[in-house]
């Protein structure tokens, strides 16, 4: 259906994509959990914080591979990796970790895995709040794209709704 290709689809869909992201800034509520059932002390729940907040805000990545899949369709070829190219792929990725992530921490505080080394519980931080750049970056981007002739009202409607 042609309609489900709109612009104002592609935004409806970006804003409840970076509503539902898995933000970061909801670690104040898990890490009294995370804290307790991994006997961790301050001090080592501030450095678990810390990889998430670098984890969140390192974009190099996302922007890199948004260049790569979406570089064949700009050029009218159909897309990046398989053929499915644009924003998709990027997306893809970054739900992927995103997921990968939060359930191996998930995984570690009920107990389902052991409980992992402190360098380990970094990296699964890493990776969970590192998503959030591959949908800000497809999500912004394609805004931006949409509506040239809006594209700070687009960034601002995208950073605000998350």
């Amino acid at each position: 259906m042609e309609i489900l290709r709109t612009k104002w689809v592609a935004m409806t869909a970006s804003i409840w994509i970076q509503c539902a992201s898995g933000a970061s800034y909801t670690f104040g509520i898990y890490s009294a959990v995370l804290k307790s059932t991994q006997s961790y002390d301050q001090s080592t729940l501030d450095t678990v914080s810390v990889f998430k907040d670098i984890g969140a805000n390192a974009g190099v990545f996302s922007g890199l591979l948004y260049t790569y899949a979406t570089s064949n369709r700009l050029r009218g070829r159909g897309g990046g990796i398989g053929g499915a190219g644009g924003p998709w792929v990027v997306l893809a990725v970054g739900a992927i970790q995103c997921f990968a992530g939060y359930f191996l921490i998930w995984a570690s505080v009920t107990g389902l895995i052991r409980k992992p080394p402190v360098p380990l519980m970094c990296l699964f931080m890493f990776l969970a709040a590192q998503s959030q750049t591959f949908f800000n970056t497809a999500n912004v981007v394609s805004a931006v794209e949409n509506f040239a002739d809006y594209g700070g009202t687009a960034v601002g409607i995208m950073k605000v709704s998350f």
